[in-house]
């Protein structure tokens, strides 16, 4: 049992009904075990304007594993610096990716919205590097900003370090060539275990986190509705987020399954608690 939920005692009760209902559907109709998600509805704008940066919340039962995904990394031109990095033998990353390709190449095959759409299907994630990721919307385009279905999550390729000794281009700008393998898997590990979602820019909009599986414990479940809401809402984490969050602004919050109807664990807007979130991006 969680000994102190932050939404409080009366919303831990219901969440563990309404989880519990989804749970028991599920068995009744004797389906596969299927992904569990947290619906937050806000009063609030979470950005000011259009922002495309997945916030990662850190949870403490792990939604899933690099080996299950099929990841492709976005590099900085050339990709084959990168790419005999991070495959090397023996690298944490060797087998993370399931394809390595340069931005400029990503360009030249973006000019089909065929290998566009293979690409959308074909990898349950899409990771890039940090100084190519805000070219992505102009390349990728609706096929995966749409609604934000299937949004680049942000590699930095190491560490931060003000003392790191930086190479000087031939055009005299300041260059970090560094490729960290430990780094980028430790980002990665954490980018496919724990829930993530982009910012709102519209007050009342509804963000969609999944928390776990029907096969899954209860308590394990709830745990991870608590480390949501108390990372939302911790002060410290308000340059992260992008946003100031407190208690008062969580107007509705509900769970709900991939198919199910939202069951609820916070209600305080009859209005919005009937508002169904249209992602169909699975986060």
């Amino acid at each position: 049992m969680t000994p102190q939920f932050v939404l409080g005692p009366d919303a831990y009760n219901q969440a563990r009904t309404s989880i519990s209902a989804l749970i028991s559907h599920q068995r009744s109709e004797d389906r596969p075990a299927s992904a569990i998600y947290l619906t937050i509805n806000f009063n609030i704008k979470l950005a000011k304007s259009k922002d495309y940066r997945l916030r990662v919340i850190p949870v403490t039962h792990k939604i899933d594993k690099i080996s299950n995904k099929s990841i492709t990394f976005i590099s900085k031109d050339p990709a084959n610096y990168y790419r005999g990095i991070l495959t090397a033998k023996d690298s944490p990353t060797e087998d993370a990716f399931n394809e390595i390709i340069s931005f400029k190449k990503l360009k030249s095959k973006a000019k089909s919205q065929k290998t566009l759409i293979k690409l959308y299907k074909e990898n349950d994630i899409i990771v890039a590097d940090h100084r190519v990721h805000k070219l992505l919307p102009d390349v990728l385009g609706p096929t995966f900003y749409a609604r934000k279905k299937k949004l680049p999550f942000m590699l930095q390729m190491a560490k931060p370090d003000p003392s790191v000794h930086l190479r000087r281009s031939q055009q005299s700008k300041l260059k970090d060539d560094r490729c960290d393998p430990v780094y980028i898997h430790r980002q990665l590990r954490s980018i496919v275990g724990n829930p993530a979602f982009a910012p709102t820019t519209n007050a009342g909009d509804v963000i969609s986190l999944k928390i776990g599986y029907t096969n899954w414990k209860i308590d394990d479940l709830l745990d991870n509705v608590d480390d949501i809401v108390g990372y939302l809402t911790n002060e410290e984490n308000r340059d992260a987020i992008g946003a100031t969050i407190n208690l008062e602004n969580l107007v509705n919050i509900n769970v709900r399954g991939e198919d199910s109807i939202s069951l609820p664990v916070l209600v305080r807007s009859k209005e919005s608690a009937d508002v169904e979130d249209d992602s169909d991006f699975d986060f």
